[in-house]
C-alpha cells in the first residue's frame, strides 16, 4: 500500500514537473516569437537603420526586449503590454488592426476600458493624480490634479483592474489632499471609456471664457490631436459665440499624446482672408476661419510629439509660450500589434518645424513656470501666469506678438516665474 501511494505522489511531481517544463517552454516560445517580430518591425519600419540586437536562441525576457528599445534612444520607440491605460489608448488612436480587433478586444473590436477619466503617477512612492479629463467621471466628481490616491473601495488602486466590470456603477476613491490630512472618500461613476472619443469631449468640455480686469481670455485644452475630428471640435470653438468674443486665447498644450493634425495650425495662424458666403434668404457661412487675436500657448514636460509641433509653429511666428520645456519627442511613429497583443510603438519618420528639429530637444517655454503634482488640491501656476500675462499684453500699448522676429523653438527661456 505504501508502495503503490509513493508510486502515485511520485507520478503527481512527474507530471507537475512536466508540466511546468512544458509551460516554461510555451513561455519561451511565445516571448521568441515576440522577439523576431520586433527585430523584423525594426529592421523594415524603423527610420533610420540601426544595428538591433537579435535574441535568436536567447530566449529574452520582456525587460530584455524592452531594454533593447530604450537602447535606441528615440520617442515613439517603447512596447505596450495590456492591463494598461497607454495600451488602450494607443491602441485606440492607431488601430483598428486588421481584422484583428475583435480577438484583441472582444467582442466588438472596440478599445474600450472601465474607468473615470484621470491619470496617475508615483512620485515619492505614492501615487498623485496628473491629469484629470474634463467633462470626465473624475473631474465631475471633484476629484483634483496633486490628490494622493489611496485606495478604491477599500482595495489598492489598480488604473484597469479598480474599475473593470463596474461601468454604470459607483466606486469610492479614497484620496488624501495634503501630507497629514486624513483620507477623503469620493464617489465616482465608473463610465466605458472610448480614448479617442474622451479626448475629443476632454477638447470641447475644456473651453470656457476667463474674465481678469475687464477682458475676456478664451481657453481651451487640446488633450490630445488623437483623430481629425480635433480639427472640427477646435474649429467650432474658435467659431462659438462664447469664444469668439473674446480678446485673447490661452491654448493648452499640456497632456500625454500627440497624434496628427494638418489643419490646426493654419486655423490658428494662418494670414489668410476670412471668405463668407451669403445666400438669398440672408444665411451666411464663412469659407475658413482663422484666428487673429493674442495667443499664449501653455505647455509642460508631457506635451509631446504634433502638440510640441504646434506649440514651436505658434512660438516661431511670435506668441508667447509658458510652462515646462516639452517632451522632445518629435519623431512621427507607427503602432504594430504583436504575437502577444502587446503594441509596438516605432519610429517612422523625422520631422522638423521650418526646418528645426525637435526630437530630443523640445519646445523650450518664454516663460518657466513650475507646477508641482503633490498635494497641487488642484491649482494651476501655470494657466494663472498665462492669464496674467495675456491681461498685460492685452493692456499694453506694444504689439501682442511680443517676439515679432522668427526664434527656435529649443532657444533658452527668457525668464522664470515666481
Amino acid at each position: 500500500m505504501r508502495v503503490r501511494w509513493f508510486l502515485s505522489a511520485a507520478a503527481v511531481i512527474c507530471w507537475a514537473m512536466a508540466a511546468q517544463a512544458q509551460n516554461k517552454i510555451s513561455k519561451e516560445s511565445a516571448a521568441d516569437g515576440v522577439a523576431a517580430k520586433i527585430e523584423e518591425l525594426v529592421e523594415r519600419d524603423f527610420y533610420k537603420p540601426v544595428d538591433f540586437p537579435s535574441f535568436a536562441g536567447k530566449h529574452p525576457t520582456n525587460a530584455d526586449i524592452d531594454r533593447a528599445l530604450a537602447d535606441l534612444h528615440v520617442s515613439h520607440t517603447r512596447r505596450f503590454m495590456p492591463g494598461t491605460v497607454d495600451y488602450y489608448e494607443v491602441a485606440d488612436i492607431y488601430g483598428p488592426w486588421r481584422g484583428a480587433s475583435r480577438l484583441v478586444f472582444p467582442p466588438d473590436g472596440e478599445a474600450k476600458y472601465d474607468g473615470i477619466g484621470m491619470n496617475t503617477t508615483i512620485i515619492g512612492g505614492k501615487r498623485f493624480v496628473t491629469h484629470v479629463y474634463d467633462g470626465a467621471a473624475a473631474k465631475k466628481a471633484g476629484i483634483l490634479v496633486g490628490d494622493e490616491i489611496l485606495t478604491v473601495d477599500g482595495k489598492p488602486f489598480d488604473e484597469i483592474k479598480s474599475f473593470k466590470g463596474q461601468a454604470g456603477k459607483p466606486v469610492m476613491v479614497a484620496v488624501r489632499r495634503t501630507a497629514k490630512a486624513p483620507p477623503v472618500d469620493i464617489p465616482v461613476a465608473v463610465t466605458s471609456i472610448s480614448p479617442v472619443r474622451m479626448y475629443f469631449d476632454a477638447i470641447r468640455a475644456s473651453g470656457r471664457v476667463v474674465e481678469n480686469r475687464g477682458y475676456s481670455i478664451a481657453y481651451f485644452r487640446i488633450w490630445a490631436l488623437a483623430s481629425r475630428q480635433t480639427n472640427d471640435a477646435v474649429e467650432a470653438m474658435l467659431r462659438s459665440e462664447i469664444l469668439s468674443g473674446a480678446h485673447g486665447l490661452i491654448l493648452d498644450l499640456r497632456g500625454r499624446w500627440g497624434g496628427y493634425t494638418d489643419e490646426l495650425p493654419a486655423m490658428l495662424l494662418e494670414d489668410f482672408a476670412d471668405v463668407t458666403f451669403t445666400m438669398r434668404d440672408g444665411r451666411s457661412e464663412k469659407w475658413r476661419e482663422t484666428w487673429r487675436k493674442p495667443i499664449i500657448v501653455l505647455v509642460d514636460e508631457g506635451t509631446r510629439s504634433a502638440n510640441e509641433i504646434l506649440a514651436c509653429a505658434i512660438k516661431k511666428r511670435g506668441f508667447a509660450v509658458i510652462g515646462k520645456k516639452t517632451a522632445g519627442a518629435v519623431l512621427s511613429g507607427r503602432a504594430f500589434l504583436l504575437p502577444d497583443t502587446s503594441l509596438l510603438m516605432l519610429a517612422a519618420g523625422t520631422v522638423q518645424v521650418d526646418g528645426e528639429v525637435l526630437e530630443g530637444k523640445g519646445v523650450v517655454p518664454d516663460i518657466v513656470v513650475d507646477a508641482p503634482i503633490p498635494y497641487a488640491m488642484g491649482a494651476d501656476p501655470q494657466l494663472d501666469v498665462a492669464v496674467e500675462q495675456m491681461t498685460r499684453d492685452l493692456s499694453s500699448i506694444t504689439p501682442w506678438r511680443l517676439y515679432p522676429q522668427q526664434r527656435p523653438c529649443s532657444a533658452i527661456a527668457s525668464a522664470v516665474a515666481n
